[in-house]
């Protein structure tokens, strides 16, 4: 194997593996709701 892409191949990776943790935690932080809320109708005189 050659000794530039085996360096090129190893500093590629040390560059990618952080993007992909903080990728992976901003996408981890958003709530997606698949269940819609009802909103629950309240009786009387006052609404």
């Amino acid at each position: 194997m050659n000794v530039y892409v085996f360096w090129i191949l190893f500093l590629g990776l040390w560059a990618i593996v952080p993007l992909m943790i903080i990728k992976g935690r901003t996408d981890e932080s958003k709530n997606v709701k698949t269940v819609p809320e009802v909103k629950i109708k309240k009786k009387g005189w006052f609404k």
